[in-house]
């Protein structure tokens, strides 16, 4: 899959979750890095070029759970766009797993749920206020992901505290 860098690739995830660099250094540390886990194709896609399409930023899209850990051995992203529902590993089991690692545990995430009750119940007990329920406005998640990116602490805060006050 190519991330996209103003249109032209900044990097290639490959299959095994493996990124392979193929944009300058310092090009790079200036942009943003978003990775979007989420099983459906089309609309990881989706999110992911909204994201990259913002200055400063690109997204890197994966379609499930182990490539999103696979992924942040290599790469640790500003903040995480996460589908609730994925095969194998959940969403929220996802979210349990990077809390437990120093290295990752501060990643700001953003929840994306097509689940009502039964998601809204597991993000109270995790202490999650970061979600959007699917069909969700795009231009919500771009927001949403910028302010978690881009807070005053962001990269230091917790993944479940509330966003701040646009």
């Amino acid at each position: 899959m190519t991330i996209r860098n103003g249109g032209t690739p900044a990097a290639r995830v490959h299959t095994g979750g493996v990124v392979e660099k193929t944009l300058g250094h310092s090009q790079a540390e200036a942009r943003k890095v978003v990775l979007v886990v989420e099983d459906e194709p089309a609309i990881g896609q989706l999110i992911a070029d909204a994201i990259s399409d913002e200055p400063g930023y690109f997204g890197i899209h994966v379609a499930g759970s182990a490539a999103a850990l696979e992924a942040t051995q290599h790469v640790t992203p500003d903040v995480m766009v996460v589908d609730v529902r994925l095969p194998g590993m959940s969403g929220f089991e996802l979210y349990d797993r990077l809390k437990k690692n120093p290295r990752t545990s501060n990643i700001p995430v953003l929840f994306e749920t097509a689940s009502g009750v039964d998601a809204i119940g597991e993000f109270r007990r995790r202490g999650i206020a970061t979600y959007v329920k699917k069909p969700f406005d795009l231009n919500e998640i771009v927001a949403y992901v910028k302010r978690l990116a881009t807070g005053p602490d962001a990269g230091s805060r917790p993944a479940s505290a509330p966003l701040p006050r646009a």
